[in-house]
């Protein structure tokens, strides 16, 4: 639905802010995950394709669960809001700089808060 859209359209807008802001602030956005290459850097790209692929397993999620009832969609609001925060600490923890972990770690709560809060809309009706 539109309203979901515009949540979408938003959260990615304001994690490409986010990322656009550090970059101008010359924020390396380098992190050191536990697997993969020992140094990535996380580009534009993937801060929008993250936050896409975000919002389209939760939507799935959520979708499934308001077909069972209005409790398992604030089941998926809960996890959400802990998975948001809980992932937070990646970044904090793999980024070279406090910076990127900062920026990066926002983007986890920006888009977990902007999903609970299309959760919320989906709960209402």
């Amino acid at each position: 639905d539109v309203v979901n859209a515009n949540y979408v359209l938003g959260t990615t807008v304001a994690n490409v802010a986010l990322w656009a802001g550090g970059r101008a602030a010359d924020v390396g956005f380098l992190v050191s995950p536990l697997t993969g290459d020992p140094t990535t850097q996380v580009g534009v790209v993937l801060v929008v394709l993250t936050t896409l692929l975000t919002f389209a397993v939760g939507s799935a999620v959520l979708a499934l669960a308001a077909r069972r009832s209005r409790r398992w969609v604030h089941v998926v609001m809960a996890a959400a809001a802990v998975f948001a925060v809980v992932s937070a600490g990646g970044p904090l923890s793999a980024a070279h700089d406090t910076a990127t972990g900062a920026l990066l770690a926002a983007m986890h709560l920006v888009t977990g808060v902007a999903f609970v809060a299309t959760a919320a809309r989906v709960r209402a009706r």
